[in-house]
């Protein structure tokens, strides 16, 4: 499910590429899975990843990430919430600010937002661009619906999805969930204009968080999240698939541990192309 081709597991076979970062028994109160789970560092693109992944079935509501037995652990909640619901009064939260800044990218089109959840960046993209959500959680589908928006219901893996009928595509906390990022981007290369533009949102790896609560990080999402990123393994996968990372607007921000890139679509690459690089 990578993108580099690396090695075996744990120093196992297939050249031991890959070392052990953290992992989690059953139990733990981190891991809500049924199974154990552990992340590993690729020694050869320094990629982060989850093995085992769960299965739906292995995690609560099926891994409905708007389930109500899934928990979400958060620190200073108390502090946090009433920050949040006044920076979202003043047009301030992270939401208005990912849509604002990908406007300097691409100013109008068609935008699709992968993972659109409940729909906080749609409700927010729409005063701009012409809207379509894609979301497989059915809770949350049957409320953007009930909402009067447009929406794919499905994995994005398995979507049909018209080529080139997008000029911009959001994953806001998605891009970490998927299984081969790299075909993933391969297929928002395809259904974007020439020209069209990716946004990604994502945790970032090795940040100040993660350096001070180790395996206690938030941003492992423990189970749910696949692959985590830095700056230089996130854009080398936009350029292996047909990106130009955007250096303005482009923002990797030091005093936290949240990654913000844009790509350009500059060259045609299909899902088929990188399966094929993959074998």
């Amino acid at each position: 499910g990578g993108w580099c081709g690396g090695g075996g597991w744990g120093g196992g076979g297939g050249g031991g590429a890959f070392r052990l970062v953290h992992e989690w028994p059953v139990g733990n109160r981190w891991n809500q899975a049924t199974i154990p789970i552990a992340v590993w560092e690729c020694a050869n693109c320094e990629l982060v990843t989850l093995h085992p992944v769960p299965r739906a079935s292995e995690l609560p509501d099926s891994g409905d990430w708007f389930g109500s037995n899934r928990k979400q652990f958060r620190r200073r909640p108390w502090l946090k919430k009433p920050i949040e619901r006044l920076k979202k009064m003043l047009g301030l939260d992270a939401v208005n600010r990912l849509v604002w800044t990908t406007r300097r990218a691409k100013r109008s089109g068609r935008l699709l937002d992968v993972g659109a959840g409940i729909g906080p960046l749609l409700r927010v993209a729409k005063k701009y661009y012409e809207c379509v959500g894609l979301e497989p959680s059915p809770i949350a589908t049957q409320k953007l619906r009930a909402d009067g928006f447009e929406v794919i219901e499905a994995m994005f893996e398995d979507a049909e999805i018209e080529s080139a009928s997008f000029d911009v595509v959001t994953l806001d906390s998605v891009i970490e969930h998927v299984l081969s990022p790299s075909e993933i981007l391969a297929k928002i290369n395809r259904i974007l204009r020439p020209g069209g533009v990716v946004a990604l949102k994502t945790p970032k790896f090795g940040g100040p968080a993660y350096c001070r609560h180790g395996a206690e990080w938030n941003g492992f999402r423990h189970g749910y999240h696949t692959f985590l990123y830095s700056g230089k393994t996130l854009s080398a996968i936009l350029e292996k698939t047909g990106f130009e990372v955007l250096q303005n607007p482009k923002r990797d921000r030091m005093l936290d541990d949240i990654l913000i890139l844009w790509g350009r679509k500059v060259r045609e690459v299909s899902e088929q192309d990188i399966k094929r690089r993959a074998a």
